[in-house]
């Protein structure tokens, strides 16, 4: 988790993309035992991480980042089958406008709602099949 490439990947999906905040979400991945990490290598190369819990009856994403020379290859959804694959739960997200198409391109159903301190936000959520 101490991959300069791996810093720049989290801070794309960091609510703090600042050196600060990306350091201290690597440092909760570190310290918290209930949250998992995992990034997707292809040729060696880091190309897309996820952060994650695990709930009793689901798998929410905390964070969920591609680099940005491998976007639109279907790194992104290949993480979210994965944790499908690996899970059987129901997964759920919440986003911004910027990346809540991605959840619905990936089957998730989305519902918007306001936060108190971040505004307009939604929640995704992808139903076991």
């Amino acid at each position: 988790m101490d991959n300069p490439i791996v810093h720049k990947i989290i801070a794309y999906a960091a609510f703090d993309g600042s050196p600060e905040g990306v350091a201290k979400t690597v440092q909760d991945y570190v310290l918290n035992p209930k949250l998992y990490f995992y990034g997707w290598i292809e040729n060696d190369s880091i190309l897309g991480i996820c952060g994650y819990e695990i709930h009793g009856d689901k798998v929410e994403i905390h964070l969920i980042a591609v680099d940005e020379n491998a976007r639109v290859r279907g790194v992104g959804s290949s993480m979210i089958t994965a944790l499908q694959e690996e899970y059987s739960k129901d997964i759920e997200a919440e986003t911004d406008d910027d990346a809540v198409e991605f959840y619905r391109k990936c089957g998730f159903t989305t519902h918007e709602f306001i936060h108190e301190k971040r505004g307009k936000r939604h929640t995704c959520v992808l139903k076991v099949s």
